[in-house]
């Protein structure tokens, strides 16, 4: 199993401090603890280190957290060095 790093991009529009802790307790409910979240000039940023088998895997089960929690996945981001053997 290897640990991918990426993140999940979110647009929103300007998010309250009380609408931003609503939304990582919603994105925690819902399957994202590994994620940080962070403002974004889109929105939210989601910074994740998730175990999976594949790349695909970790990036797909990411998106469907996110999306379950109600909130639209506009891209994902990654860098080069993002991965490592867990």
């Amino acid at each position: 199993m290897m640990v991918y790093r990426f993140s999940v991009i979110v647009t929103t529009s300007e998010l309250t401090h009380e609408e931003i802790l609503g939304a990582a307790d919603a994105l925690a409910d819902s399957g994202c603890t590994d994620a940080s979240v962070r403002g974004h000039q889109d929105g939210i940023e989601l910074m994740f280190d998730r175990a999976a088998v594949s790349l695909q895997e970790a990036m797909t089960s990411a998106i469907s957290d996110v999306e379950s929690a109600g909130y639209p996945v506009s891209r994902v981001e990654m860098e080069r060095e993002a991965l490592w053997a867990a």
